[in-house]
């Protein structure tokens, strides 16, 4: 397996990097930064690029197998870099035949929003309004493109261990003053898993720990 993480030195990205090399896959992470990235492997290739010029992300796509996306920005920021940058490697993706994309995304985004908690959906609205906004355009662009692809939406996400324990759903509803969280190495791995699944294919779940 030949798997491209873009995204790679985020907290998620690096539990992607990490767990796909412990499963024997290829790996190439692909960063602005490589002194952010700390992982030293002989399977894993490091690619210096950035998403929002596609000439650098067309070399990274070609002859992978899967892309892993966790691209994300901090709250506050004007940034369009999950927005356009998942939508040039959209265009890399169709360009290089590759079909498989696995998308981290945010409770909050569509559907989901109803669903959370109040003390979710408080902080949504108050803290997480842009990065809510570049993840509704990023889905809306994955929904459209015709890849095989799966969406996670978690939770609050925490440095936690990995436990394999989880709920998820289209529709995962929540207690009223629940406070959900899970690991980014739990988001990871059910990503991962979906490599060679169809179950949630052409889906974007709720994935909350249990």
């Amino acid at each position: 397996m030949q798997l491209l993480v873009v995204g790679a030195t985020g907290g998620t990205g690096k539990q992607a990097v990490e767990q796909a090399l412990q499963r024997g896959y290829y790996v190439t992470a692909f960063v602005r930064d490589p002194a952010k990235l700390a992982i030293k492997h002989p399977n894993l290739t490091v690619l210096t690029g950035d998403v929002l010029k596609p000439d650098t992300l067309l070399h990274a796509v070609r002859r992978q197998d899967a892309v892993f996306c966790a691209l994300g920005s901090r709250p506050g920021q004007n940034n369009p870099v999950v927005a356009d940058g998942t939508k040039n490697l959209i265009t890399a993706m169709r360009q290089a035949g590759v079909r498989r994309l696995l998308v981290v995304s945010s409770l909050g985004v569509g559907t989901s929003y109803e669903e959370a908690s109040l003390p979710s959906k408080f902080f949504i609205k108050l803290v997480l309004k842009g990065v809510i906004a570049e993840k509704e355009i990023q889905e809306q662009a994955i929904r459209q493109s015709k890849l095989d692809w799966v969406i996670a939406r978690p939770t609050r996400l925490t440095n936690g261990p990995l436990t394999g324990k989880y709920r998820l759903g289209e529709h995962l509803p929540f207690s009223l003053f629940a406070l959900p969280k899970i690991s980014r190495a739990d988001v990871a791995a059910f990503l991962l898993d979906q490599l060679d699944k169809d179950e949630y294919l052409g889906k974007a779940v709720t994935i909350t720990g249990k």
